[in-house]
């Protein structure tokens, strides 16, 4: 995981201020090569937007070499697209869609990735004879928490097992090839089992469409957020794979294609959120530890309960005390981590919460009226600006006059 020198971040705090997510250019670039020595070059990997959508940062990936963007969101097609990823570099796997929403995808002449009957019956009136991806519930999930295991029958993503079949006659009717079948079992999940056996059900129900041409098993690759902790084996989750497509290829004669949709995995050890000590006090035998940060620019220890390592960029060799991280929210929920040791705190120094790049940014909110983060990639001795601190007027300019 990075963790930016002292110097950067002083740098980084004397020319654009704190709060600040910093993102080092050369963990984005490991994690593409890692990935791609893994599972070579014939896995399409479509890099999961949502979790930042960053221009520089998904330019940086498109430069290491991915090959696509998963979008979720019609404004996340158009990115993708005003980066220069053609049409057919892009994949829109929507969550209750509207009729709008099916339609501009389309006519973009983006593949869809589609979890409902509902979703497949409108696409197929909108546009019959074309080619669709079917997102099915593998009835497999696995996640970090509750709120991100996607797989289950109690999830609401993904046609349910029984509905596959209608989900054939639908597209048959309108002349519609069922191209693809794709799944996600949920995000942050250390081991390879439970993909694998998800990875086993969706190649089996590829047996039963002659026009698929690919298998999609999404992302949610777990990463470490403690220092102790590993990440998953993806060597041994891609070895997996190619047992499984092997198979399928033996059974049916066939060959298909593995689809990735990594996310996290990609961005989040590469970024740091860059904060300032601005109140220490005690209270109820506690250490409390403020900083000029909040929830509203990192949002999943409080929705979540998610853990954040924290260091001393300012003093890193200063000696380790119990503290509570907590944010400069008006919110009792607003803590940052409840169990931590933090080197030698003092009022003014600068503090880095680790593995922010996933899902830190793109969840950030403007809540008590406090801006997003500043945004800065560092790349060696480069050290650039891409994202400005917001403003008041940034804040209250779409609102219409009184």
């Amino acid at each position: 995981m990075y963790t930016p020198s002292r110097a950067h971040a002083e740098s980084v705090a004397t020319l654009h201020g704190t709060p600040a997510f910093v993102t080092d250019a050369s963990t984005l670039r490991a994690q593409v090569r890692k990935m791609r020595a893994a599972f070579g070059a014939e896995t399409k990997l479509f890099y999961a937007v949502k979790a930042n959508y960053n221009p520089h940062i998904v330019g940086v990936l498109k430069e290491a070499g991915i090959d696509g963007i998963d979008a979720v969101s019609p404004h996340e097609i158009r990115l993708a697209l005003e980066l220069g990823f053609t049409p057919d570099q892009v994949l829109y796997t929507p969550s209750n869609p509207s009729d709008d929403e099916l339609r501009y995808a389309g006519t973009k002449g983006v593949l869809q990735n589609l979890g409902s009957l509902s979703e497949i019956r409108r696409f197929c009136r909108l546009f019959p004879n074309d080619r669709v991806s079917v997102r099915i519930c593998p009835e497999v999930g696995a996640g970090e928490f509750e709120q991100v295991t996607t797989g289950n029958v109690e999830s609401k993503f993904g046609i349910a097992l029984s509905d596959v079949d209608e989900a054939k006659r639908i597209c048959d009717a309108a002349g519609v090839a069922i191209v693809g079948i794709h799944c996600h079992i949920g995000s942050g999940f250390y081991e390879a089992s439970a993909l694998s056996q998800a990875m086993v059900a969706v190649a089996g129900i590829a047996e039963r469409f002659e026009d698929a041409l690919f298998i999609d098993l999404g992302g949610g690759f777990g990463v470490p957020y403690r220092l102790e902790q590993s990440e998953i084996d993806i060597e041994a989750l891609a070895a997996s794979a190619r047992g499984t497509l092997a198979d399928f290829t033996a059974r049916t004669g066939r060959a298909l294609t593995l689809y990735l949709e990594p996310g996290k995995y990609l961005v989040s050890a590469s970024t740091v959120l860059l904060s300032r000590i601005t109140t220490i006090k005690e209270k109820g035998g506690r250490t409390f530890v403020g900083l000029d940060t909040g929830f509203n620019h990192l949002v999943r220890p409080a929705m979540y309960g998610a853990y954040h390592h924290v260091v001393n960029l300012s003093k890193p060799e200063g000696e380790a005390v119990p503290v509570v991280v907590a944010g400069n929210l008006c919110e009792t929920g607003d803590v940052m981590n409840r169990d931590i040791e933090l080197a030698s705190p003092e009022e003014g120094d600068l503090v880095a919460l680790l593995v922010a790049g996933g899902y830190g940014s793109s969840m950030s909110s403007t809540y008590n009226m406090r801006g997003t983060a500043v945004e800065v990639l560092i790349d060696g001795d480069d050290l650039r600006l891409t994202k400005r601190r917001q403003t008041y007027e940034d804040l209250t300019g779409l609102f219409e006059p009184k």
